[in-house]
């Protein structure tokens, strides 16, 4: 009897548990991290010039820009290692791109990636640049010319430049100085060849 009053009390506890996290209020907060209304938070993301993640806890979004520049690192080690992972020969001499697919979501199910590899084919040869398409998650890329794509090596892709799940596509333009520019969520192909431009 003991063991059945306890396995009910335990029962009540975490369904009030749950109950209580279903209903705790979703915070909204801006780029800078500071608090703002749902209404606000809608507005400005509806712009398309920011993007919004989960924040600090799964109660928490935040809205992010979706551009972002700095300076990476290692350019000789990326180059390397995508190298290693693609079976091409890339060397440093020239701006590398790296154009991301996180895997199939609501956003990329419905664009065509080959169409998008086609027009990449002439662009490398206009910017003078190694174009390199790499995947977190291989679902969706059936069909889209997928021997263009490879795995993300260790995910240090991912790790170095796309610390978040945007949709659709995202890219990221490095010089051979390793300075970057990437964009996070759908773009047009123009935004890349812009982005290599002004990185040299």
């Amino acid at each position: 009897m003991k063991t059945l009053a306890l396995l009910l009390f335990q029962m009540a506890f975490f369904g009030m548990f749950a109950f209580a996290q279903q209903n705790e209020s979703t915070k909204y907060f801006d780029i800078r991290n500071k608090p703002i209304s749902e209404k606000k938070f809608k507005e400005q993301r509806a712009t398309n010039q920011v993007l919004d993640i989960i924040g600090d806890s799964a109660n928490h979004r935040k809205l992010i820009e979706r551009e972002e520049n700095g300076q990476f690192a290692d350019y000789a080690k990326l180059i390397s290692t995508l190298e290693k992972a693609s079976g091409k020969k890339m060397g440093t001499e020239k701006p590398l791109v790296i154009i991301y697919y996180p895997g199939k979501d609501k956003c990329n199910e419905t664009i065509s990636l080959s169409n998008f590899a086609s027009y990449y084919r002439g662009l490398q040869k206009k910017l003078d640049a190694h174009i390199i398409f790499v995947y977190k998650d291989f679902d969706g890329l059936t069909g889209n010319n997928p021997d263009k794509w490879i795995k993300d090596p260790e995910a240090v892709v991912e790790k170095s430049f796309f610390k978040h799940p945007y949709p659709c596509l995202s890219f990221v333009a490095l010089s051979k100085t390793g300075k970057y520019s990437s964009y996070f969520g759908e773009f047009p192909p123009s935004f890349v060849e812009k982005a290599v431009k002004a990185l040299q």
